[in-house]
């Protein structure tokens, strides 16, 4: 059987964080173990024509940083005409932001006898579409509606998309398609300790320069960035802390962007870094007194599982899919209380013995390896 993966948004990316992160690794193990039966295809816009993507230099770009990105797309095209029969075709990157529409694609594969297998991270789109960039909600929408028409099995990250998809679906009046809970791998918080001399010296001095709290991801609206920023202010500066907010900046936040970099601490007690290598990202984990996740909405949340994998306590806002990812193992706070998550990290300060107590039972934490991810990904697109 073979399974096409239309990674043309991965391929485009100048990063490889969330999506991107888990189309490389997944891509990565079915190559590693099914060979050239893994078509990756690249669009070509300019042409109206899929190629496709040499498997060995795609692993040895993303797997090893070696070589240049273009160079992995042949010049062989690959027609949509001979993806049918023992065929299954895998939506595993962000494919609503590529331009080869779903809703015209998917009927095609359907009839010619395909497979079709969707990876959905989340309907953030359609549930909260205030934080989402209009041109991706209108994409999403097009992409999602034709997976619940199309698709033979779902794959999600969390119940609490089953359960959004659930009620998507009966709005719509279309059966949900099968869906799978593949909870997505952690291997990164599985990382040695890193030590000073193997990331950059300003980020050391950052790091010792006094005790911090840390925030992990893309910048943008749903990520409530804002919130770790209103905390500095209101308590959390007069205890002695520095944030850190490790991620690139993302759309529609030029407003804060603007406040961040004006603030007169900024670079000093707040700090926005990034480009960030994942030994970097570790070793700020790693140095954290706390991982602040705020999100208003997410469809697994990474961060929680690499901090408290990392040792870090965290303390999150209390969402339904945060709670499922990491239940009895964070601090939560009422979402948009400033003050709430001040006093909290101040309680910890004034005991010690509970905060170690605390960093102890992080220990008992089991997450999913992105083997075991593969593994279950792997039943569900090639059974």
């Amino acid at each position: 059987m073979k399974v096409y993966i239309d990674v043309s948004v991965l391929t485009l990316a100048t990063f490889v964080t969330g999506i991107q992160r888990v189309t490389r690794e997944i891509a990565v193990r079915l190559i590693e173990k099914e060979g050239d039966n893994i078509v990756l295809l690249h669009y070509n816009a300019k042409d109206n024509v899929y190629h496709r993507i040499d498997n060995q230099l795609f692993c040895a770009y993303y797997v090893n940083g070696k070589g240049v990105k273009n160079k992995m797309i042949t010049k062989q095209k690959v027609e949509i005409a001979e993806i049918g029969e023992d065929c299954t075709f895998f939506d595993l990157d962000a494919a609503w932001m590529c331009r080869v529409k779903r809703s015209w694609l998917l009927p095609i594969l359907k009839k010619q006898g395909a497979k079709i297998v969707a990876h959905i991270y989340d309907i953030i789109s359609v549930t909260h579409p205030q934080y989402c960039l209009q041109r991706g909600v209108y994409n999403f929408m097009d992409f999602i509606g034709a997976h619940l028409q199309y698709a033979d099995e779902i794959i999600v990250n969390a119940q609490a998309t089953v359960d959004e998809l659930q009620k998507l679906s009966e709005r719509v009046n279309v059966p949900l398609p099968p869906c799978h809970v593949v909870p997505l791998g952690a291997d990164f918080g599985k990382q040695g300790i890193i030590d000073d001399g193997q990331v950059p010296e300003n980020l050391v001095q950052i790091v010792k320069s006094a005790p911090y709290i840390l925030m992990v991801g893309t910048i943008e609206p749903r990520k409530n960035h804002k919130l770790l920023l209103e905390a500095y202010d209101k308590g959390l500066k007069e205890l002695g802390y520095h944030i850190i907010m490790a991620g690139y900046m993302g759309w529609d936040m030029e407003e804060f962007a603007d406040k961040l970099q004006h603030h007169p601490d900024y670079n000093t007690g707040i700090f926005h870094l990034e480009g960030l290598d994942d030994k970097a990202i570790s070793y700020l984990y790693q140095h954290a007194r706390f991982l602040a996740f705020c999100s208003y909405t997410e469809g697994f949340g990474l961060p929680l599982i690499e901090a408290i994998m990392r040792g870090t306590p965290v303390i999150a806002a209390d969402i339904p899919v945060s709670r499922e990812v990491a239940g009895d193992y964070c601090i939560w706070f009422e979402q948009d209380n400033a003050e709430e998550l001040c006093e909290m990290v101040n309680h910890y300060d004034n005991s010690a013995s509970e905060y170690f107590k605390l960093k102890d039972t992080l220990k008992g934490y089991q997450a999913f390896s992105w083997s075991e991810c593969y593994e279950n990904v792997k039943n569900i697109v090639l059974g």
